[in-house]
């Protein structure tokens, strides 16, 4: 029996599906459908269309699907467009190292758009008071307008039992949270701080897309475990981008430049990748894609991507005309699909 690898491309304005060979790689066929944002299902809706539609035309039975991954810029985009929770971090310390702590993790604002910021604010804790303080804390943060929480302490990559109390504790409120000990293990707190609040400013939205996503290929009959594609070039399951959605940051062009590695056999070169909302320059070098630390909003983070440049203007970029001036003011980041305009849209909107 033929046996198939998927892969599905989810971005700002199409979604598409690919099937190769599983043992010759070679291209068996292809299916794109609009991104479907505004449908009672999110984004899923569209992989399932674009899934079905891939199958159907070229009779692939739930049971020959033996791997299935998808790329997606919907953390891109969420952070290129400034959709993203506000963050509330609890960082806890002692004696000079928790006064330390307790001016580095106070994370200033991140412009990520003009006039649209990711947001935190920040509550310092003494350890001896940890566990009694806790309640306070989240209630304060709660009520500045939290939607989730970061937990902060020196050195948790090798005790991370203070983060990992206030984690549970803010669960326990019915907050989702993260830890800095999650997603790296390198010192330096005021960085892995900052990793961790734009890890956690996209979490509500990317669980909610994972769980719908995952659900919706279970509908089709696929068996093989969804993956999803990092901002390496790797892939990881659905439960770890449950929990760490800033991987998924940039995935889109690591699957592009991961393709023109494997397929154009490129040794040296760059990739140019223009989509619906964002435009990604890339460069290959002695056959490999260039990785550094990724940067979101001008700020370094302690996450390994390929080295892309990511501007937020694309095909469905909006336009904004200045009526006094009579001339273009500005174009993008925000895509025509976010207010609801067509895909094909001549539409300019007043300053």
């Amino acid at each position: 029996m033929r046996m198939v690898r998927i892969g599905i491309d989810v971005g700002g304005t199409f979604t598409d599906a690919v099937a190769i060979d599983d043992r010759t790689h070679e291209l068996i066929g292809q299916a794109k459908t609009p991104t479907t944002h505004s449908a009672r299902e999110g984004v899923a809706l569209g992989i399932v269309l674009a899934l079905r539609q891939l199958m159907e035309a070229h009779e692939i039975t739930p049971e020959q699907v033996r791997f299935i991954a998808h790329g997606t810029t919907q953390a891109t985009n969420a952070l290129l467009e400034g959709d993203v929770a506000q963050v509330g971090i609890i960082a806890a310390g002692s004696g000079v190292e928790g006064m330390r702590a307790r001016s580095e993790t106070v994370i200033a604002d991140v412009e990520l758009a003009p006039g649209r910021f990711l947001k935190s604010r920040s509550v310092f804790l003494d350890s001896d008071a940890l566990i009694s303080g806790l309640d306070a804390a989240i209630a304060d943060l709660r009520e500045s307008g939290t939607q989730v929480f970061v937990a902060a302490a020196p050195f948790s990559v090798d005790d991370p039992s203070q983060e990992r109390e206030i984690m549970e504790r803010a669960r326990a409120a019915g907050f989702p949270a993260v830890g800095t000990h999650e997603l790296t293990k390198l010192y330096g707190l005021r960085m892995r701080t900052r990793t961790a609040v734009v890890n956690a400013s996209i979490l509500p939205r990317m669980v909610e897309t994972a769980d719908r996503t995952a659900s919706s290929v279970r509908e089709t009959g696929i068996t093989a475990p969804l993956m999803v594609m990092r901002c390496d070039g790797g892939v990881m399951t659905v439960d770890e981008m449950r929990q760490r959605p800033i991987l998924t940051v940039l995935s889109g062009p690591a699957a592009g430049v991961a393709g023109a590695l494997l397929y154009e056999k490129i040794s040296r070169g760059i990739f140019l990748e223009v989509g619906g909302t964002s435009a990604d320059l890339s460069a290959v070098r002695d056959g490999r894609g260039m990785v550094d630390y990724a940067e979101v909003g001008g700020h370094k983070t302690y996450v390994s991507s390929l080295d892309v440049r990511t501007v937020g203007v694309a095909g469905g970029s909006m336009l904004r005309f200045d009526a006094k001036l009579k001339r273009i003011a500005d174009v993008g980041p925000r895509s025509a699909h976010i207010a609801g305009l067509p895909t094909r849209s001549s539409a300019i909107l007043p300053s």
